[in-house]
């Protein structure tokens, strides 16, 4: 029985949504390799939607470059075989659904838009994050010295950005709220063990050598608490934010109260900020770095592969 096009989008969601490497089932839903383009001797000109080891998944797949560095055996340069190397430790970034010449651009560009509604407002949140420390810490420490203009500023800036904050919950549900309740459905749910994975990362922190680094595919108890933090933060910071622009005179022994405790969520928060974006992009950056002046040193040349087991 032929599926409808309704039928196809929740199935694609569905599996856009699980926490697996998506781009072999993904390919069923394209035409696969069309007639005239696989000739095989003397048998009949055929087309098909099976793998065709090309390995552009596993090579645009970042949990594989992570933990595997470069794949060079042919065998494991398929689909199965990056379903197996990532398991559940996908970070549905969908970089293999792209890569695939078997599927089709309709279904890459469903893809492509599914969680994008989701990264605008991530980003749109980690830039406001940071505006508002860096307009904060120029009044706190700063306010003093600047020109009266320049303070009058940064403190309308401040508030302003403030008021963005308040609204990313509501932007969050306007243009996705299908991530935003998984976000919530995810990050309220805690069990005995995720108190294990952060002893095993102090551990693994400790003995890299002899401690292996737990899960850190998506929505691992760490990246959880991170997003657990931001969910209370906004409302905290919306609320002190407010009482400390009216309700209270600077002279009030409340209002040192509740500005002291404004800025330790702050600092707290751009702590925790710096944390996230170490461990997702510039730790990344710095082991790549470290290949490159590592096989430059070795080999004068810049092919890094060669760290990797293989030799050209």
């Amino acid at each position: 029985m032929v599926q409808n096009k309704p039928e196809k989008k929740y199935l694609r969601d569905l599996i856009l949504d699980v926490n697996n490497s998506p781009v072999a089932r993904m390919r069923l839903f394209s035409q696969g390799v069309n007639e005239n383009t696989r000739i095989f001797s003397h048998e009949m000109v055929i087309g098909d939607r099976a793998c065709l080891a090309c390995g552009n998944c596993v090579d645009a797949c970042p949990v594989v470059y992570d933990t595997h560095g470069f794949v060079f055996i042919q065998n494991q340069r398929t689909s199965m075989a990056l379903e197996n190397m990532v398991g559940d430790e996908c970070r549905r970034c969908y970089n293999c659904i792209q890569a695939c010449p078997q599927v089709a651009k309709p279904v890459k560009d469903h893809a492509a838009s599914f969680r994008r509604g989701e990264k605008v407002v991530h980003l749109l949140l980690a830039c406001t994050i940071v505006l508002l420390a860096i307009t904060g810490v120029m009044r706190l420490h700063y306010g003093y010295y600047l020109p009266q203009f320049e303070n009058k500023l940064f403190s309308l800036t401040h508030r302003a950005l403030g008021f963005v904050l308040i609204f990313m919950p509501i932007l969050y549900y306007l243009v996705d709220r299908h991530h935003l309740f998984r976000l919530f459905r995810k990050v309220f749910v805690w069990k005995k063990n995720d108190l294990q994975w952060f002893k095993d990362v102090v551990g693994h922190i400790k003995k890299p050598d002899k401690q292996q680094m737990p899960y850190t595919g998506e929505y691992n108890p760490g990246q959880r608490a991170w997003y657990l933090f931001i969910t209370l933060m906004i409302p905290i910071m919306a609320v002190t934010g407010i009482l400390l622009m009216g309700f209270y005179e600077e002279t009030d022994s409340a209002y040192a109260s509740i500005f002291l405790f404004h800025v330790a969520v702050a600092l707290a928060t751009d702590l925790l900020l710096f944390i996230h974006i170490y461990l997702k992009y510039l730790r990344k950056w710095a082991r790549r770095i470290h290949d490159v002046v590592k096989v430059f040193l070795a080999k004068r040349h810049l092919n890094v592969a060669e760290l990797y087991g293989k030799k050209f």
